[in-house]
């Protein structure tokens, strides 16, 4: 082998390290091209002692190469492969790998929550409008109805709010009466293409919970009094159409919680005696005893005392496993989005609602050391009321369907495959991180003073207190 062969050999091969360490290079997600690799004999150099060692099926094995101080260009990613999953390779060591899935539907795909962009495979035509009840946002609606039927589009409303578009006085607007339908919950669900919500957090909450399976992209107008998960403005509604309309903009998957209530003793469930159901699910079960009613919850699953007078006395259950006795108001089951609502105020941890994960956290504990817990998201939870209490335990989901659950009473719960797909106003971290800043004030306070003494600081005016005002109106009475 001759030295200019030897130099193309380094060549190449430093060019694929660095093609691979290359921040910019988007991920490999076909396994069939990761597996087939250019392998290469072991040859040794003939005027030194260094080897080009054998590759395995990834990569071949170089001298590290120095650190590149170039900064990825302005657009990309920024990674090479999911923050929730390894390398799309797959190897751990020498000789570690994961078992090949042959069921493609077993096969879960964890994309970079980051790259998550609308698209649509046919431009949107069926529109639904979701408002908070009142006259408050009666002005709003009448304007984006009125314009989404200027644009051709078929507008979806609910009964009462029809009789409020203007049709009458627009005489441009007579011939997309038609074209403005009252929705039908039962018929209409799989004809909307896109929600769009004027309101607060509740109205959101309230079109998760009409969408129980496959949900629409969701367009939220801040119009209520918290607008946590609801963070546009509608003075800028004409340009939110266009991109929203044309998808060019990020979305956030927010997860939601399966929660199915199974009436009746039919799987007696205790610490000594947990049998494996997982085969005979809620969806699958024909007892004549038991009554299976499923809800998807956007926020949490609370189950608690209600007007009990006694502690709650409930057994949780992971993957058909005892785990603990919860002893006390109440326990919450809460999604990431959820995190931020009830569990933060019993003291949970706030998550980001792209983690995958699921939130317990105990309402007043008779217990100091019972804590809010974070679990991987999937896992199976069950919540039953204990055969020894005192009295009966009441179910909410999302504050609502409240049910009162018996002794011998269970809850299931796991992470539902049909999340919300909200559309983000920066992208997926930036609005988080807003909203933490502005509706909850996260970490806001004075900042510290330096050791510079010769600087003088500028002290805000004070306000006065209302005897100080008196005080001074005295005065100047006087």
């Amino acid at each position: 082998m001759n030295q200019g062969s030897k130099h193309d050999i380094f060549t190449s091969s430093h060019q694929r390290r660095a093609q691979n360490a290359n921040e910019n290079v988007p991920p490999v997600l076909d396994h069939e091209s990761n597996e087939s690799g250019v392998s290469h004999n072991n040859e040794t150099l003939n005027n030194s002692n260094r080897e080009v060692m054998k590759e395995s099926e990834d990569d071949c094995v170089l001298p590290p190469l120095p650190k590149i101080s170039r900064r990825p260009k302005l657009g990309a990613t920024g990674r090479t492969h999911s923050v929730f999953a390894p390398s799309p390779r797959c190897n751990f060591g020498p000789k570690g790998t994961l078992k090949k899935i042959q069921n493609d539907e077993e096969l879960i795909v964890i994309q970079d929550p980051s790259s998550q962009r609308l698209h649509w495979n046919a431009p949107p035509s069926n529109i639904l409008i979701i408002r908070k009840p009142g006259l408050s946002t009666l002005p709003e609606f009448q304007i984006l109805v009125v314009k989404l039927l200027k644009r051709r589009l078929n507008v979806f409303v609910a009964s009462s709010d029809r009789a409020q578009v203007p049709f009458d006085s627009d005489a441009d607007l007579k011939e997309s009466f038609e074209r403005c339908i009252p929705f039908d919950q039962k018929d209409d669900l799989n004809k909307i293409d896109l929600v769009i919500c004027l309101g607060g957090d509740g109205t959101l909450l309230h079109a998760s919970s009409v969408f129980q399976k496959n949900c629409p992209p969701v367009l939220s107008f801040s119009m209520g009094s918290l607008g946590f998960l609801t963070p546009f403005d509608f003075q800028f509604h004409d340009k939110i159409l266009d991109e929203v309309l044309s998808g060019k903009v990020a979305v956030l998957l927010r997860t939601r919680l399966n929660c199915t209530i199974i009436k009746g003793g039919l799987y007696n469930l205790s610490p000594s005696d947990t049998p494996d159901f997982s085969s005979q699910t809620s969806e699958t079960s024909t007892s004549s005893d038991v009554d299976d009613t499923s809800n998807l919850a956007l926020n949490e699953v609370v189950i608690d005392r209600g007007p009990n007078p006694y502690l709650s006395n409930i057994d949780l259950y992971i993957n058909d496993k005892f785990i603990t006795k919860v002893q006390g108001d109440g326990l919450i089951i809460s999604t990431p989005t959820g995190s931020t609502a009830y569990g933060m105020a019993a003291g949970a941890s706030m998550v980001h609602p792209s983690v995958p994960a699921m939130v317990l956290c105990p309402i007043c504990p008779h217990s100091l050391s019972f804590r809010p817990i974070v679990v991987p998201a999937g896992i199976d939870l069950t919540v039953k009321v204990a055969e020894d209490a005192r009295l009966t335990a009441w179910l909410s989901v999302d504050g609502r369907n409240r049910l009162e659950l018996l002794q011998n009473d269970r809850v299931k719960m796991t992470t539902s495959i049909h999340p919300v797909p909200c559309i983000c106003r920066f992208d997926q971290v930036g609005d988080w991180f807003q909203s933490l800043a502005d509706i909850l004030h996260w970490n806001i306070r004075k900042p510290q003073l330096s050791f510079d003494t010769k600087k003088k600081t500028e002290r805000p005016e004070e306000i006065p207190t209302q005897g100080e005002e008196q005080v001074k109106t005295q005065d100047g009475n006087e």
